[in-house]
This record gives structure tokens, C-alpha cells and sequence, in this order.
């Protein structure tokens, strides 16, 4: 069979641990056409393929043999953006299991092939697969790029015709919609849908919508009724996870999240979910059960974190199982040592020596994590965990450092800070002092910001930038500083002339700004700025 879409030049990724599978379908697609093909038996070699190669076409069979089956692994692709938009991804899966994997799919792929199917049916699947991925092409290009205006121009082009890919569309606008700070628009394109198809995404997408609007009660009765004629749908589960987390049910939500666990047991994104709320709520042996559980799942897998077992420590810590947390701590340092775990785990592991009564032990631990150096370059939650640890140890003009730095760096992300409330108040303090600490770590970072535009707005752009940047660097992920920091150079570079070092700093910031909120409003004003360069 021959494909009219230039297949000869389209990268084949297949993944299947069977070898006579993997050779079934090689000769199918060289039948095709196909003629870059690579086959990999583990998610291990694929992992590796896909970090040095671009794919256009992945398939993968859903069973595996290393404890991460393939709809685990297409989440984890695509939660990282490993792969791009328009990467067909297909599911091999035998018949009988087809049903329980596609209702318990949390991130679809483009299609399923049920075993066994003949060359031809595969062909055939794949041609309309390619037809789709054509079709998209703009509109995956400009996705991938975080151009959410060419998303929405490309997708508005398109509706009008209303042909078969119409629901498709309106999937991918109304997701962009809500990204973009517009939740009434995405509401009433998720109800067009409903009209024509009730399928569960576009309800849960309505359910978010009505939330972002604060609509919470009327938000919460449709994503229960969602859960009544889907209960396989998981990310429904998720969201209400989340919903009633935020109004401080959270062993609700625990019950949510253990009812989702038990249709599929191995999701490592649900295991980490509600082990950290277990930890949380004061539910120590739930957490321990969970997290054992998906490390035992996932034992050979490449999906384990570090952080997994540092959860896993502090469950067994909690319930003074402290020889326990050791051995974990131990065993999870000899497969991650990168600079970001091992600052992690020696922190873990200073808490663990404590609870045990090894208190120089702790002591060296403790030092260890603590010398990790810029704190910029640390992941969120290793901070929080270095800032825990601290107390634990008794270095609380430390841990206040750490929970700084947490919140200045994400004063606008309610989970984060939520976390920070939740160490604070396990180191003794009560709500009202912990809120008090939160908002004035708050409204330092927003005097600081502050008083860069006010220097900027006086015309002392040197003065502006100086302050600017030396915060943006600290604080990567304050997108109002960095966003305000590539303003000021932007300004200061149509004002007074062309400085290639400059230009450079300013363009690194925007780059950061884009990457994290391609729709951030400063980049029109940014834009506006650098575009007079070329004038």
C-alpha cells in the first residue's frame, strides 16, 4: 500500500518488547514506505531515541514488561514535551484488554490497534492518521511554538467549515481559551460541543471553566455527574481531587483520589498525588502503602523520581518507622545522584537520622543538602524540602530562608504556597502566623518589583535593570520580574541604541517568559520595544 503523504521522510519510533511484534511491524511499515525506522523493546531505549531523535509516528504496545505500561508512558512524554503536538502516537493492545485501557486513558493517544490485525488494517489506520496530522500541522507548529494567537486564528479559520475534525477544533480552542485567561468564552464553546456529543472531556472541560468563574458548587455537581456515567473517566477524578483540596476537604479528596487508584493502580502522577496529600492530611500508612505500591509498579522504570522516595521517607518518619526511612533513602541514592537529588535526599535522609537519635549523622546530612549552592537552579520542591528539613533540625532562620525563596519565586501559585503553609504549620507554627510569614515573603518580592518600575518609570534604566535582573536571576519563576526585567532592557535599548549584550539578556528573559506563559501581556509591550531595533 502507498501513502500520498511524504512517508519516506517520516521518523517511525515502535516500541514493543515482544521481538516477532516488533518485526511484524517493521515489515508492515517498509512495505509502506517508511524507510526511517527505529524498533525498541523498553521504555528505557525509547526514552533514549526520543531525547536524540524527532519523531513523527510512535508505536507502542500498551503492555510492556518494566512496570510502566504505554499509556503511562505517552503521559509522561507529553507532560514534559518530549514529543511534539503533531506526533502520532498509537496504542497496540490485545482486544480482550481494549476496553478497561482506553476508558482509563488519561492522555489519549491518536488511536488504538487491537491484536492481532493484519498489515493492511494497520496501513490503512495509519493513512488516516497522517491525513489528520497534515491537517493540524499549523495548528500543532503554532502550539509548540506557544503562539496561542495562531492557535486561535488557525483553529477560527477552520470551524467555519465544520467537517469532520469540527469537535477536534473545538477541543484544542476552547483548551487554549482557558489557558488564556478566558473561561467564558471556553465555557460556552464547551457547551456547543455538549449539544452535538456529551463526551466527558468537553463536561470536565465546562466543570473547569465554571470553576475559573467561581462557580465552584455548580462546577462540582457536573463533575460528579461526569464520574456517575463515566467512573472510568480519571482526570474527572483529578479535578475533583483538586476542587475539594482547595476548599480543605482533604480527606475527601483522599477518598477521590484511593477510588481512581483502584481503576489504575500503576498512574504514577495519581500515586504522587495522593501519597504527598496522605503525608498531608496526617495519613502517614496510607502514603507508605501507596508509594511502596507504585515503586514496587515501577521498579525497573525510568518514571521514578527521587522525590518518590523522599515522600516515601517521610511516611515511614511519621509513623517512627526511621530505620525503614533510612533504607529507602539508601536505596534511592544509588540510582540518583544528580546534583537536585542528592540535595533532596540528604535532606531526607538528615530527617530520617534524627528520627532515629544518629544526631551527628543528621548533622553531616543536613550540611550536605545545604551546600548545594543556587538555590534558582533547584526545583521548587526540593526547596521546600531543604526548608522542612531545616526545622526538623532546629535551623529555623534557615528554613525561613528556604520558604523565601519557595514563595518570592511562585507568589501566585496557590498549590506552592499551600505547601509552604503546610511546612510552616508542621514546624509549630499556627495558621494565622504561617498566612502572616506567607504574605510578607509576598510583599517584599512585590515592593521589590515595584520599586524597579518606579526606577524606570524616573528614567533610571541602569538603576532598573540592575534591580531587575539580579531578581529575575534569583527568581526564575516570578514571571512578573522577569517579564518587568526584559522590559526594562527593551526600553533602555530603544532609547539609547543597539547593545548586543543587552539584547542578549533581554531575549533570554523573554525566551523564560514564553516557555512558562506564552500569553503573558508583557510581551506585547516587550515586542513592541524590540521590533523599533529594526526600524
Amino acid at each position: 500500500m502507498s501513502f500520498n503523504i511524504g512517508i519516506a521522510k517520516k521518523w517511525v519510533l515502535v516500541i514493543d518488547d515482544m521481538e516477532s511484534m516488533r518485526t511484524q511491524l517493521r515489515l508492515s511499515l517498509s512495505s509502506s514506505g517508511f524507510a526511517k525506522l527505529h524498533l525498541v523493546g523498553s521504555i528505557k531505549e525509547a526514552l533514549e531515541r526520543v531525547a536524540a531523535n524527532k519523531y513523527d509516528v510512535i508505536v507502542c504496545d500498551y503492555l510492556l514488561g518494566d512496570g510502566t505500561d504505554g499509556q503511562q508512558f505517552l503521559k509522561h512524554l507529553r507532560t514534559n514535551d518530549l514529543i511534539t503536538r503533531n506526533t502520532i502516537f498509537v496504542m497496540i493492545t490485545a482486544e480482550q484488554a481494549f476496553e478497561k485501557v482506553m476508558a482509563a486513558s488519561e492522555c489519549a493517544p491518536d488511536d488504538y490497534l487491537l491484536k492481532p490485525f493484519t498489515a493492511a488494517q494497520f496501513n490503512a489506520r495509519l493513512e488516516k492518521l497522517l491525513e489528520k496530522q497534515e491537517y493540524f500541522s499549523l495548528i500543532d507548529k503554532a502550539s509548540d511554538a506557544k503562539n496561542l494567537v495562531k492557535v486561535i486564528a488557525e483553529c477560527d479559520k477552520r470551524l467555519p467549515a465544520k467537517d469532520k475534525y469540527y469537535v477536534d477544533l473545538c477541543k484544542i480552542k476552547a483548551a487554549v481559551l482557558m489557558h488564556d485567561g478566558r473561561p467564558q468564552e471556553a465555557a460556552e464553546l464547551y457547551r456547543e460541543v455538549i449539544a452535538l456529543r456529551p463526551v466527558a472531556w468537553a463536561k470536565l472541560g465546562l466543570a473547569r471553566a465554571l470553576s475559573v468563574l467561581d462557580k465552584k458548587d455548580e462546577a462540582q455537581v457536573l463533575v460528579r455527574e461526569i464520574l456517575v456515567d463515566t467512573p472510568q473517566f480519571m482526570a474527572a477524578y483529578d479535578f475533583l481531587s483538586k476542587m475539594l483540596v482547595s476548599s480543605g476537604e482533604k480527606h475527601a479528596a483522599l477518598d477521590v483520589l484511593q477510588k481512581a487508584r483502584e481503576i489504575t493502580p500503576g498512574a504514577m502522577s495519581r500515586i504522587r498525588e495522593l501519597s504527598n496529600l496522605a503525608v498531608s492530611a496526617g495519613r502517614p500508612e496510607l502514603a507508605e502503602e501507596v508509594m511502596r505500591q507504585g515503586l514496587q509498579i515501577h521498579k525497573y522504570s525510568p518514571v521514578r523520581e527521587a522525590n518518590d522516595y523522599a515522600v516515601l521517607s517521610k511516611a515511614l518518619v511519621d509513623q517512627g518507622k526511621a530505620v525503614e526511612a533510612l533504607s529507602v533513602v539508601a536505596d534511592a541514592q544509588k540510582s540518583f545522584n544528580d546534583e537536585h537529588s542528592s540535595a533532596l535526599l540528604s535532606a531526607t535522609e538528615s530527617v530520617a537520622h534524627r528520627a532515629a537519635g544518629n544526631h551527628e549523622k543528621a548533622e553531616i546530612a543536613i550540611a550536605k543538602a545545604m551546600a548545594v549552592g543556587d538555590l534558582s537552579k533547584l526545583p521548587t520542591h526540593t526547596v521546600i524540602s531543604l526548608a522542612d528539613a531545616c526545622f526538623v533540625m532546629g535551623k529555623e532562620e534557615e528554613a525561613a530562608g528556604f520558604l523565601r525563596h519557595a514563595i518570592q519565586n511562585n507568589h501566585e501559585n496557590a498549590s506552592i504556597i499551600s505547601k509552604v503553609h503546610d511546612v510552616l504549620t508542621a514546624a509549630g507554627k499556627d495558621a494565622t502566623e504561617a498566612s502572616a510569614i506567607i504574605e510578607a515573603s509576598t510583599q517584599e518580592v512585590i515592593l521589590l518589583n515595584n520599586e524597579g518600575v518606579r526606577k524606570a518609570e524616573a528614567g533610571q534604566l541602569e538603576e532598573a535593570i540592575e534591580l531587575l535582573c539580579k531578581a529575575a536571576n534569583r527568581l526564575p519563576n516570578n514571571l512578573q520580574i522577569v517579564g518587568n526585567a526584559a522590559l526594562v532592557i527593551a526600553l533602555d535599548l530603544e532609547r539609547n541604541g543597539n547593545d548586543p549584550a543587552k539584547l542578549a539578556k533581554c531575549l533570554r528573559y523573554r525566551t523564560a517568559l514564553i516557555k512558562k506563559s506564552p500569553d503573558h501581556p508583557k510581551l506585547v509591550q516587550i515586542d513592541g520595544l524590540l521590533k523599533q531595533l529594526t526600524r
